[in-house]
């Protein structure tokens, strides 16, 4: 749980830095559901904290670059650390799991006005207890400028 509140508050500070334009969004992964703040998406350079929802609460930071940006796209590579907690294991104590993830995917903003986009993401899951999987998804986003 320590581990969780030095995310969220650096996850709070990183948004107080950064000084741009906030995005907000939800991603429907298969996995859990995400709930998503970041810096503009629009940028070369972009980062984003995700609030996973589920059985259990956990924290991701991603860090996003843009391999194609254009007014009606952005396509993105990024690298996330992730902290989910693990109350429903079959023992007395609780349990974190750390994880690394390289999402890519692909923002797109088909109406005039390029606030609002819908994105489709995957990303190779590492984590340090289990196996690895593949995670991938769904969801919009919006820029607040």
């Amino acid at each position: 749980m320590k581990k969780l509140l030095f995310l969220s508050l650096f996850l709070m500070g990183l948004i107080q830095v950064a000084q741009a334009q906030v995005s907000a969004g939800i991603n429907f992964q298969n996995t859990r559901t995400f709930i998503t703040v970041g810096t503009d998406p629009d940028k070369e350079f972009f980062g984003e904290g995700r609030l996973g929802l589920g059985d259990d609460l956990g924290l991701e930071l991603m860090g996003g670059y843009n391999f194609v940006r254009k007014s009606e796209v952005n396509a993105y590579v990024g690298a996330s650390l992730g902290l989910f907690g693990d109350d429903s294991r079959n023992n007395d104590h609780d349990h974190d799991d750390v994880y690394l993830a390289i999402p890519f995917g692909v923002l797109i903003k088909p109406f005039n006005t390029k606030n609002f986009g819908f994105l489709i993401e995957a990303a190779p899951v590492f984590a340090d207890d289990h196996d690895g999987y593949l995670r991938g998804g769904i969801g919009f986003k919006y820029t607040f400028r």
